[in-house]
């Protein structure tokens, strides 16, 4: 039971997916000016760019890389099978970035992806030498985000924060339970995408 619950949680909080939940959090639980003057139109526009770009495309390729024999499973577990899915998914995600840009979304929003990339990029190099968790980077990077933008807008979302840390938390449990990552390689992960999470945001909204 407990290896079927933590494949569902690993699947339902891929880190493929954080961008387009990182926005959905964004669009229903953050009540400011550059949410409202967004038109729900626009958003669920944004929504399914987002989703395209940073799950179905590069879920897409690793299916393929799967067929082929190149990785071992769709979730790469091994730390050596990660290089092209790790450089596509830098690549597709600094595309979306560009794409975001283009259409002049709000700066929030853009940064949200800035801290993503960085996070991302950082842990590609970590990953040449030691298997750090890039479940816990996708999580840790909106735990980091939303508590940035409560500090910066002075939001009451502690609900929306609590779910997040308490997320990390199973999803932690998971990949540890399914023999994926050690306690290590979880905290790891956590930590560095809390941190450029939250340093990306309050660094360009001095408080």
């Amino acid at each position: 039971m407990q290896y079927w619950f933590s494949r569902v949680i690993s699947f339902l909080l891929h880190p493929l997916l954080m961008p387009t939940y990182g926005l959905l959090i964004l669009f229903t639980q953050v009540q400011t000016y550059f949410v409202y003057a967004l038109p729900e139109q626009s958003r669920l526009f944004v929504l399914a760019m987002v989703f395209i770009n940073t799950f179905v495309i590069p879920g897409l390729f690793m299916l393929y890389l799967y067929r082929k024999g190149k990785i071992s499973d769709i979730q790469v577990s091994k730390r050596e099978e990660r290089f092209l899915p790790l450089v596509l998914t830098t690549i597709l995600f600094m595309s979306t970035y560009y794409l975001l840009k283009s259409i002049g979304l709000n700066k929030v929003i853009l940064l949200m992806m800035i801290a993503a990339i960085s996070a991302i990029i950082v842990a590609f190099i970590i990953n040449i030498w030691w298997k750090i968790s890039m479940h816990l980077v996708g999580v840790g990077g909106l735990a980091g985000v939303f508590y940035a933008l409560s500090y910066i807008f002075q939001l009451d979302i502690t609900v929306t924060i609590t779910v997040l840390f308490l997320l990390a938390g199973i999803v932690a449990f998971s990949r540890i339970q399914l023999k994926q990552h050690t306690l290590g390689q979880v905290t790891a992960g956590f930590a560095l995408g809390f941190s450029f999470g939250f340093m990306v945001l309050a660094g360009t909204y001095p408080h």
